[in-house]
């Protein structure tokens, strides 16, 4: 007695028809013809806004992370256990989430995130 096929389950997937595609594709060009010649600029202020809050967040939680990360770091070397590694890491956070959100401050002398004045002639 010959197994043929036995514990084998073939499925054909429906694809979908290009004309929905396309149709998707026509719809999505007829309502960017129609909305942004009246509405692009509120349109544009309100995608600003959303990406500005949502930058400003995740940069504040890198300042959280790499404040707590520099905090730890600071006590791990009263334990006679210094991390450059992880110094590196805390105070790349604490860059990166001054960029995003636009705060400065210094550690050790160096001047962190904020706007610089432009170098040269004033």
């Amino acid at each position: 007695m010959k197994n043929k096929g036995d514990g084998i389950i073939i499925y054909h997937q429906k694809r979908r028809s290009p004309n929905k595609v396309f149709l998707a594709f026509l719809g999505i060009l007829v309502f960017i013809a129609f909305y942004v010649p009246f509405f692009g600029s509120n349109l544009q202020y309100q995608t600003g806004t959303v990406f500005k809050y949502i930058f400003n967040m995740i940069g504040n939680l890198f300042l959280i992370l790499g404040g707590a990360s520099l905090i730890i770091n600071i006590l791990k070397v009263f334990g006679k256990r210094i991390s450059i590694g992880g110094f590196t890491i805390s105070i790349l956070l604490l860059w990166i989430g001054a960029f995003l959100t636009g705060t400065s401050f210094t550690i050790m002398g160096f001047l962190i995130g904020g706007n610089r004045p432009p170098i040269g002639y004033h």
